[in-house]
């Protein structure tokens, strides 16, 4: 950011810097529940399914599927956030 950018263009820097870090914080959220939870809850996900512990499906099989998802997703979103947010950079400069 330029020391002569105007407060409005901080501003929207400012909400995108905000938008984007409440994305990156919402998928580490997550990426830590898929990694730590099935663990915490092995007893309890004793039950077998296909022939091993439903808790080692989990982690051998649907956890990297859904880290896939969760880097999937967060580019999309991110993409989604960035563009809005160069949509409006531009709207400013051509009112400007």
């Amino acid at each position: 950011m330029a020391l002569s950018e105007s407060p409005d263009a901080q501003q929207r820097a400012a909400a995108h810097w905000r938008r984007t870090r409440r994305l990156a914080f919402a998928l580490a959220a997550a990426w830590a529940l898929i990694t730590f939870v099935p663990p915490f809850l092995a007893q309890d996900l004793a039950a077998p399914w296909l022939g091993a512990p439903l808790a080692v499906w989990i982690a051998a099989q649907a956890a990297p599927i859904a880290y896939v998802l969760l880097a999937w997703w967060y580019e999309r979103r991110a993409d989604r956030i960035d563009r809005e947010h160069e949509r409006q950079q531009r709207a400013a400069a051509d009112g400007a």
